[in-house]
């Protein structure tokens, strides 16, 4: 079996486990209405955000956390890497977009490197993937840039789905050791902010 076979058939088997545990939860659809709040008010990269907050006794929320990154170009080419991205158990969706590019390429560290490609439509490659196992990832994401820019901009967006108690309560810790310095989005069911991320001490 030829190495890209067998990162497909890893890949597609631990998905495929994933997918039989969340198959009945769409998450896409835990819209509900939230009230919540987030500490500390003014997080460093590798602070845990710690949210709380509550709505419908035994829902299930879901959580949106996104950000862009511009990327410089050298000799054409553009790269990103983000280290130790954890992902907790649970049904979870991945959205990854590359503007300015010719292609994408999805490279994460696993028990083996699985690398994907993405040619860009106009100028944007897109890269979507779901029920990915839960586990502390190395991740880089390159490719070509279009001819003649100076850089690309990188949108990650992640979503994964919560359960309230029977009282609506809950508790989400993210950690944003993955994230770099600047602004990124919170979505909690129906309600968003921004959240400036400081550069760690």
């Amino acid at each position: 079996m030829s190495n890209n076979r067998t990162q497909s058939f890893f890949l597609n088997l631990l998905k495929a486990i994933n997918r039989l545990r969340y198959r009945d939860l769409d998450i896409s659809s835990n819209n509900v209405t939230v009230n919540w709040e987030h500490i500390p008010q003014l997080p460093r990269v590798g602070d845990i955000l710690t949210i709380t907050g509550s709505t419908t006794p035994e829902a299930k929320v879901r959580v949106k956390v996104s950000f862009e990154k511009k990327v410089p170009v050298t000799d054409g080419k553009y790269e990103y890497n983000m280290d130790k991205v954890e992902i907790p158990d649970g049904p979870n969706h991945f959205t990854i977009k590359a503007r300015k590019a010719k292609d994408l390429n999805f490279s994460v560290k696993m028990f083996i490197t699985f690398t994907r490609t993405f040619e860009a439509n106009s100028d944007e490659a897109i890269y979507s993937e779901e029920n990915v196992p839960s586990g502390n990832y190395d991740i880089s994401i390159h490719g070509q840039a279009k001819e003649g820019e100076k850089e690309v901009t990188i949108y990650l967006e992640a979503v994964e789905v919560i359960d309230t108690d029977n009282e609506g309560k809950f508790t989400y810790n993210y950690n944003t050791a993955a994230l770099p310095p600047g602004d990124f989005t919170v979505l909690v069911g129906d309600s968003d902010r921004t959240i400036s991320l400081s550069a760690a001490i």
